[in-house]
């Protein structure tokens, strides 16, 4: 429970179902993502997490998954000529 009361820690997750990933995301509490997320797992799902100390490098990993992976359940980052209105730390655009 350490991790939902400090917020220092941010999870990468992806969720699999036989063997194939059906959604990736980013939280800083694991815990309360997990039951959000029932509805995309069955019995047979596997959720690996990786903890990273830097929101920054969990936003990169999980935009960089979405695009590998192409999960069922997510949208974001998915269609190729999609417009990006944010980048890390700044909208496109600015300096």
């Amino acid at each position: 429970m350490r991790h939902v009361r400090d917020n220092q820690s941010y999870f990468l997750y992806l969720i699999f179902d036989a063997d194939t990933c059906v959604y990736v995301g980013e939280t800083s509490n694991i815990f309360w993502r997990v039951v959000k997320h029932k509805d995309k797992c069955s019995s047979g799902s596997v959720i690996y997490l990786q903890e990273h100390t830097e929101k920054e490098e969990v936003l990169k990993l999980e935009k960089h998954y979405i695009r590998m992976l192409k999960p069922k359940f997510n949208s974001r980052y998915c269609q190729p000529d999609q417009l990006e209105l944010f980048t890390i730390g700044k909208a496109v655009g600015e300096r």
